[in-house]
């Protein structure tokens, strides 16, 4: 019986054994010869894969002409499937002189458990996860390949020494269970943790050891005031250690030492204990750097290479480096981004740049080569979205400063993603958007803006109690972007013992799909103020209805003109309290005299005109940009009403980043009235002109001076000290943010502002204070910012506020 036999396991060769080293194939045969045939093809030794499955991978079949170089090629491709751990193939010859191909197979086992053992430092979520991340996880199930497990043994190593644990170790062991499972177990032995004792440098002279200490941001000295227990930075890695090298070169460049250079760290390691209450071992790592100083050179020659967009003396001046005087690197980086964002604006988005440096060690003068690469211009392609399930297309193209066929200009897209955050209708852009070839042009670049919806549609049903409002029930329904359209849509209605709102209002941000603002808004609001007179509990009862039309126009790229006209009748009557209800005297009083003067039914029509400048990246979130408003109201004269005066005024915000996670915000405010005509007459008897207390100002509240109630603070009467109410203000808030992680924000505030008479000067000596604390977090279903708010009032008049108050809110102070 003639034979072919092919062997081969895991780690062993092919093997080719020829029984009959003359046996022909079918295209040896010779001519006239019949052909050998296959007449069948067996699989044995299979538990859990399926005879079909195996011959997949096998082109010779029965029927087929038998080829030795046709078998070889099929066993190969069934073992390079990956699913065998030994294979063998053999033929025997058929007493009709045709062949029987045999497949003997040993399946390798698959994975059914997977565990790790022995880590207190890394569980067992964090290990999964990291596997996940790097590629590395065995999945149950699959073939075990101790190759992967060996991958896995290197990413949980690696994830050690993040955790300073240099010294632990990692092996597996793979055991059979049942017919064909394998058990893999993970042993971790976490080993003693390691932190840097002290970092010493050697050869340093110019900067001492603290100062150079100061400029590494990623390792730290172990110690309790610098943080590095919460921080990790008392954790050494190469990763590490490669950042602060680089900041250290920098710090050396920016003071003009050119050939200054920092060596390799030599590490070395003291055994000790570290703990606060329980001491645990610890190997305490030295640190010592080798620091090569050299001397202060000086800017030689500035030459460009590269340069064709821009002429160099254009240039040159973006780098604010002169002839003579001390190098430093820090412009020149400054420099260069700059330049990136001139390339990138006309489409050179691909622009690099970067310093040769050529130093003078006789002369102590450096010349340098600005070498730009500037690449070629690119135009934009297709500009797509992606993750705006509701939002529609046209929505977010219409804030898109870009045209597709333009120039690609990177600054444009920059502000087109600060627009698209200021929407407030998706979760803040914060990676770069997908950019890759185009297929219409290979100097064409297709753009995609990722976006994640987040609710804009508030429904709420319920009811409260308040100092102010007393006991209600409310039901609204509030959206900024409905049906994913863009509009502004509100209905809702309040009731309760001391109030009634109701109000409907729309407004279109594209009308006819053009840039003009357009909104109506249909009211009825109705609230009794409490108030304290002659001994009396008594109050006096705000009844509005009204109706305002508003249009906008863009004026420049962030500027909008507004214009708004309202018609408001408003009655102000007296109303009788409960003198048992227990919410009594929880607001403000107002002088009697003003509110027995101002008793009675006015009408009011007003023009507002606005214009609003608006940078601000985030509506919620702020961290950078500006946003200037100056508005007023003309209210009477040819417009008709009861009432004439003028109301100006101006408002200034402010955000700047300061670190990655936190930021500064500031505003300041100040506004007055100015009654003309008939409103403007004084009355000899009383003293006053005849504007109603309700138009005056009064401050107070977590949207002004957040530790003092609404409407709590202004000018008092001296014998009664009831307010009377101001002509004028003046408003500043300071906040100093921390982003804390996903939508909680933690911040600092101070408050300070005041309501004046007419005639007082306006200074920080009368203004009102406060300061404190405040969690606000955004409430993932209603997408409003909920407020706990901590206020320190120093200089509150105990008759009228607390020293001290915690305050619960929605929204945003500004």
């Amino acid at each position: 019986m003639k034979s072919i036999r092919l062997a081969l396991a895991l780690g062993v060769p092919l093997i080719l054994s020829l029984a009959s080293p003359g046996l022909l194939s079918a295209q040896d045969a010779p001519e006239g010869q019949r052909p050998v045939i296959v007449e069948r093809v067996d699989v044995r030794g299979n538990q859990y894969l399926p005879k079909d499955t195996i011959l997949y991978y096998v082109s010779t079949k029965a029927g087929s002409v038998y080829d030795e170089e046709v078998i070889k090629a099929d066993f190969r491709r069934l073992w390079d499937a990956g699913f065998l751990e030994n294979m063998s193939v053999e033929e025997n010859d058929t007493p009709s002189g045709n062949k029987v191909l045999i497949f003997t197979v040993a399946e390798r086992k698959r994975v059914q458990i997977v565990d790790f053992r022995g880590s207190k430092a890394l569980t067992k979520t964090s290990i999964e996860d990291k596997l996940k991340e790097k590629e590395a996880t065995l999945k149950l199930d699959t073939f075990y390949d101790p190759s992967k497990a060996r991958r896995a043994e290197d990413v949980i190593r690696e994830m050690l020494k993040e955790k300073g644990r240099l010294f632990g170790t990692v092996k597996h062991e793979a055991k059979t269970i049942g017919g064909s499972g394998e058990e893999v177990t993970f042993t971790i032995d976490d080993g003693p943790k390691t932190k840097i004792k002290a970092i010493n440098f050697e050869n340093n002279k110019v900067f001492s050891d603290g100062r150079l200490r100061g400029e590494m941001k990623k390792l730290k000295q172990a110690g309790f005031w610098n943080l590095s227990w919460l921080s990790g930075k008392a954790t050494y890695n190469e990763e590490k250690w490669g950042e602060d090298q680089e900041l250290l070169r920098e710090h050396y460049l920016n003071a003009g030492y050119v050939t200054a250079s920092i060596g390799e760290p030599k590490i070395s390691y003291v055994d000790g204990k570290s703990g606060l209450f329980k001491k645990s071992p610890v190997k305490w790592m030295m640190v010592d750097i080798p620091v090569s100083e050299g001397d202060v050179y000086r800017v030689g020659k500035v030459n460009f290479e590269g340069m064709k967009l821009f002429k160099p003396e254009a240039v040159l001046p973006v780098f604010k480096i002169k002839d003579g005087e001390v190098y430093s690197e820090k412009k020149l980086k400054k420099g260069f981004e700059k330049l990136r964002d001139a390339y990138g604006a006309q489409g050179y988005f691909q622009y690099t740049g970067f310093t040769k440096r050529t130093p003078d060690r006789d002369k102590k003068v450096v010349d340098l080569t600005l070498d730009i690469q500037e690449d070629k211009q690119y135009f934009v392609g297709k500009i797509r979205f992606a993750g705006n399930d509701s939002t529609r297309d046209k929505v977010i193209r219409r804030e898109v400063y870009l045209t597709e066929g333009d120039v690609f200009n990177t600054e444009l897209l920059k502000l087109s993603i600060r627009r698209i955050n200021q929407l407030g209708y998706f979760k803040p852009i914060e990676k770069a958007p997908e950019l890759g070839p185009s297929a219409m042009a290979d100097d064409k670049i297709d753009v995609t803006l990722r976006v994640e919806e987040q609710n804009r549609n508030q429904f709420t049903f319920g009811g409260g109690v308040s100092g102010l409002e007393g006991k209600f029930l409310n039901a609204s329904f509030q959206t900024s972007n409905f049906l994913g359209q863009g509009e502004t849509f509100q209905i809702s209605a309040q009731t309760g013992k001391r109030t009634k709102n109701y109000q409907f209002a729309v407004s279109e941000p594209y009308l006819f799909d053009r840039p003009i603002t357009a909104g109506i808004d249909l009211y009825k609001r109705k609230i009794i103020y409490q108030t304290y007179a002659s001994a009396n509990v008594f109050g006096y009862q705000d009844d509005r209805t009204g109706m305002s039309f508003t249009t906008g126009l863009p004026v420049s790229r962030f500027s909008r003109l507004f214009l708004n006209y309202a018609y408001e009748v408003v009655n102000i009557s007296p109303a009788q309290l409960d003198p048992n209800d227990p919410l009594n005297f929880s607001t403000p009083t107002i002088s009697d005299s003003f509110l027995i003067e101002d008793y009675g039914k006015r009408r009011e029509s007003r023009l507002s005109p606005s214009l609003v400048y608006n940078t601000v990246d985030s509506p919620f979130t702020p961290r950078r940009g500006m946003k200037l408003t100056i508005s007023g109201q003309f209210t009477g004269g040819p417009l008709g009403g009861t009432l004439n005066y003028m109301r100006p005024d101006i408002e200034g915000v402010f955000y700047i980043p300061h670190t990655r996670k936190t930021a500064l915000g500031v505003r300041a405010q100040f506004g007055m009235i100015l009654p003309y005509s008939s409103t403007a007459v004084i009355d000899p008897v009383t003293g006053r002109s005849s504007l109603p207390f309700y138009l005056r100002f009064y401050m107070g509240g977590e949207q002004q001076i957040r530790g003092y109630n609404i409407r709590a603070v202004g000018p008092r009467e001296p014998s009664s000290l009831a307010l009377v109410g101001g002509d004028k203000f003046a408003l500043f808030n300071a906040e100093y943010y921390f982003d804390v992680f996903g939508p909680v924000r933690a911040l600092l505030f101070f408050d300070a502002g005041q309501a004046y008479l007419k005639g007082e000067k306006i200074g920080f000596r009368s203004a009102v204070v406060s300061t404190g604390a405040e969690l606000r977090f955004i409430m993932p279903v209603l997408n409003v910012p909920f407020r706990l708010i901590y206020a320190i009032n120093p200089n509150a008049d105990p008759l009228f506020a607390e020293k001290r108050t915690f305050r619960f809110a929605v929204g945003t102070t500004f």
